[in-house]
């Protein structure tokens, strides 16, 4: 969990300062990458990853592709990392079961809305005990492009519009975890959430595109409302705009480092400043799926949606990569 560094965004003299350590990283990804084997197991993997480190909008995406294979009758499953805090290695979570972010994380507490969905930190192993699942027929990897021990057989890659690849520096000079190049070639598929920048579009020339954008839900419930907005995640400045975007009221912002676990503290003190300046708390449901039912009750969250312009497109393309799984 941390802060997303504002020099991330830009190439700057600390940027610029860093960049030894990046070459560091670089050659580590390479070797890590050069002694992984690769294994490949009996169900397709679709995999909805990011080439930055956080801030894609990766989850909201992964829950978008979910819904088109429910469309499609696909029986499939999430499979996601999580923490793991207690020692175990396999973990099937259910929707109504009370599962704790500190042992999860957060994306997989959205993902179970969608489909049922599994948390494994070595995702070659959690993929194969699905495999053994008769009930799911497809595996959806949330994350997991720089992970080399589990072959996929279609890759769709997040860009986030106005972000991009920030400053295309790698780790921690940027937010890149893998250069441009190397991430590009495993892209089956490029969705961009957002408007993108001029030079981000010629940065993807040759890539399947399928544009994208936040639709949110629930917006009437804070129309004439004075907010105090707060949330963790890796470009919180996304959420807070967001809001005035909208015409809203926000008389404040509170970021949190990115997967931040909420203690009751930090959220007793924001309801208690609620309370004196008579404002209503909002935040994301990443941040609130987090909290425990007494404070789930006394927050609200925005709710949102990702719509695609062509989910023909994306419905036809994984079609295809299915379908061809099926003749090898």
């Amino acid at each position: 969990m941390f802060k997303t560094p504002k020099f991330w965004t830009e190439k700057n003299l600390i940027a610029y300062a860093l960049l030894p350590l990046s070459y560091i990283y670089f050659i580590g990804f390479h070797v890590k990458k050069y002694f992984t084997k690769t294994a490949r197991i009996s169900k397709p993997v679709i995999c909805v990853g990011n080439l930055i480190a956080g801030g894609s909008g990766k989850t909201p995406t992964a829950i978008a592709i979910g819904k088109i294979l429910h469309e499609m009758a696909q029986e499939f499953c999430y499979l996601s990392r999580g923490y793991m805090s207690d020692g175990s290695k396999f973990l099937l979570l259910r929707k109504f079961d009370n599962n704790k972010a500190e042992q999860v994380g957060d994306e997989p507490l959205l993902l179970i809305e969608t489909a049922p969905t599994f948390v494994s930190q070595n995702r070659l192993f959690g993929a194969r005990q699905i495999e053994k699942m008769t009930e799911f027929k497809l595996v959806v990897l949330d994350d997991g492009m720089q992970n080399e021990s589990l072959h996929r057989d279609f890759t769709i890659v997040v860009v986030d519009g106005k972000i991009g690849f920030g400053n295309g520096f790698l780790i921690p000079a940027g937010p890149m975890r893998e250069t441009l190049g190397t991430g590009l070639k495993k892209a089956d598929l490029v969705v961009i959430i957002g408007e993108p920048q001029a030079d981000l579009l010629k940065k993807l020339e040759g890539k399947t595109i399928v544009k994208s954008k936040v639709i949110p839900t629930n917006l009437d419930k804070f129309f004439g409302k004075k907010l105090i907005a707060f949330c963790g995640l890796a470009y919180p400045k996304k959420f807070f705009s967001f809001l005035r975007d909208e015409g809203f009221d926000v008389i404040e912002t509170y970021d949190f480092p990115d997967h931040y676990l909420y203690k009751n503290q930090d959220l007793e003190s924001l309801c208690h400043m609620a309370e004196e300046k008579n404002a209503t708390l909002i935040t994301t449901r990443k941040d609130w799926v987090k909290f425990s039912p007494a404070y789930q009750q006394k927050i609200t969250h925005l709710d949102i949606m990702l719509e695609f312009e062509n989910k023909e497109l994306i419905k036809e393309m994984l079609g295809k990569a299915i379908e061809g799984f099926k003749q090898k």
